[in-house]
């Protein structure tokens, strides 16, 4: 059986005007390419779907009950074009985001607020995981949009485009404990020996802060190991360690009983990356929220 959906269209329009003529005019074609239009399907389906007449065409039973399935058809089809309308002009849709905690909190709110100021009806899912998790779940789908801390390796994720939008800058700080390091310059071993509170192992940014001391022949042994970016501040406060933290994150060092450590070294700049799949246009949702994003970092 071979039924184009035109078919379905042409039969859909006659039933609703009650004649082939008047079917024809809405769909801008000729009354005798409605009526072959007409032919071909019911000699697919194999029954009469209209009795014709002087006074126009009647659906005939057969005719009734596929009207019913064609017009549940039509209306979902048209539903639909008319959410993917409004969807453009951002006025319906969702947003689904992927971005670490600490990504989250210090760099995309203020984006999120002027992004839900303009489009209050477009629906925002924020799902908060590590990078890899990040990423995984934007290729497989389940997000839009991913903000990560780079860098990502290119070989585990090909088909994923990375635009960065910020640099970091990581340091180290101390609580009141360690006042007598404040005027002194340390080394990377000085740090390594020191005790620290540090991101897991598993987020990106302690992956990259680690494999940066390897590269010296350091290895670091952290005391506290936390899920929490902000509880790095609390431990410092508290003196339970020398806590590793992202200058542009943390704006409010000065407000805090804690101070940077002066160090022989830098730490390699990082960045965050704009993450989206390649070859998968991106939805106006996503566009506006980059296009509002680098309006505030720039």
């Amino acid at each position: 059986m071979d039924i184009k959906l035109d078919q379905y269209k042409v039969f859909y329009e006659a039933a609703i005007c009650g004649s082939f003529s008047e079917a024809a005019k809405k769909l801008y074609i000729t009354q005798s390419a409605v009526s072959q239009q007409i032919r071909m399907l019911e000699g697919e389906l194999g029954v009469m779907l209209f009795a014709r007449g002087r006074k126009g065409a009647k659906l005939t039973s057969q005719g009734e009950l596929l009207f019913g399935y064609v017009k549940r058809s039509i209306e979902e089809i048209r539903n639909a074009e008319t959410l993917f309308e409004r969807m453009q002009t951002l006025d319906e849709g969702n947003l689904r985001i992927g971005a670490g905690d600490t990504i989250t909190r210090h760099f995309l709110m203020d984006a999120l607020e002027r992004f839900h100021s303009s489009y209050p009806f477009i629906k925002i899912e924020i799902v908060n995981r590590v990078t890899n998790e990040t990423l995984n779940r934007l290729v497989t789908g389940k997000i839009d949009v991913a903000f990560v801390s780079m860098p990502i390796d290119n070989n585990i994720y090909p088909d994923v485009n990375v635009k960065e939008i910020a640099k970091l800058h990581d340091a180290f700080i101390a609580g009141s404990k360690y006042q007598h390091l404040m005027n002194k310059t340390l080394s990377m071993s000085d740090i390594a020996s020191l005790p620290l509170a540090m991101l897991e192992p598993k987020s990106n940014t302690r992956h990259n802060t680690d494999l940066f001391f390897e590269s010296h022949g350091l290895k670091l042994n952290p005391e506290f190991e936390l899920g929490s970016y902000d509880l790095i501040f609390d431990f410092a406060e508290k003196n339970l360690g020398i806590a590793c933290i992202t200058e542009e994150f943390s704006k409010n060092i000065n407000d805090k009983s804690v101070f940077k450590l002066k160090t022989d070294f830098i730490m390699p700049e990082r960045s965050i990356g704009i993450c989206t799949l390649a070859n998968v246009p991106i939805s106006p949702a996503v566009s506006k929220l980059i296009e509002i994003i680098e309006d505030i970092t720039n």
